[in-house]
C-alpha cells in the first residue's frame, strides 16, 4: 500500500526521467529499529547502483550523519522521532536540502501525510511495500533529487 500517490507510479516528471544516473546514487537509513535498519541496508545493499553510505538511530545522529556524508537519498522512519516527524523532516531538509526523502512507516494518519509532504518528504511508503517498489521510489527520488526538482516549501 502506498502512503500517497507514488511518483513512479502516478506522474512523471519528465526533467527526472531524462536524468541518466552515470554515479553510484548514495543513501542513508534512519530507524529506531536496529532490526528494520539493518535489513533496509542489506536490501539497498543489494540494489545495483546504489550504495548505503551512513545509518543512524535517532535524530540527532541522523542530522550529523546526513551534514557528513550528503546522501543523495534518505530513508527514514517518522514514529520514534522526538517531538514529532515533521518537525526532524524539516530540520533535514534544511541540512541537506539536495537529499530526496523517502519516508518508510507503519502507519500515518491523514494529518500525518499531510504534514510530512509539507515538511520535505518527496515520497511516503508503508513498511509493508514490496521490496520492489520500494528500490523504484528511491530510484524515483533519487533521480528528482540529483536533476535538481526542489521539494515542495515547508
Amino acid at each position: 500500500l502506498l502512503a500517497f500517490p507514488h511518483p513512479a507510479l502516478s506522474f512523471r516528471s519528465r526533467s527526472a526521467d531524462a536524468v541518466r544516473v552515470e554515479r553510484s546514487v548514495t543513501g542513508a537509513v534512519v530507524d529506531g529499529n536496529s532490526g528494520t535498519r539493518r535489513e533496509l541496508i542489506r536490501l539497498l545493499g543489494q540494489m545495483p547502483g546504489l550504495s548505503v553510505v551512513g545509518e543512524a538511530e535517532d535524530s540527532e545522529e541522523a542530522l550529523r550523519m546526513v551534514g557528513d556524508r550528503r546522501p543523495d537519498v534518505v530513508v527514514t522512519d517518522v514514529r520514534w522521532i522526538a517531538p514529532d516527524g515533521a518537525t526532524f523532516l524539516r530540520r533535514l531538509a534544511r541540512s541537506a536540502p539536495e537529499a530526496g526523502i523517502v519516508v518508510l512507516t507503519a502507519y500515518l494518519s491523514e494529518r500525518e501525510r499531510a504534514d510530512l509532504r509539507e515538511a520535505g518528504a518527496r515520497a511516503i511508503l508503508l513498511k509493508e511495500i514490496d521490496s520492489g517498489t520500494l528500490v523504484r521510489t528511491i530510484r524515483t527520488v533519487a533521480a528528482r533529487a540529483m536533476a535538481g526538482e526542489r521539494r515542495p516549501e515547508a
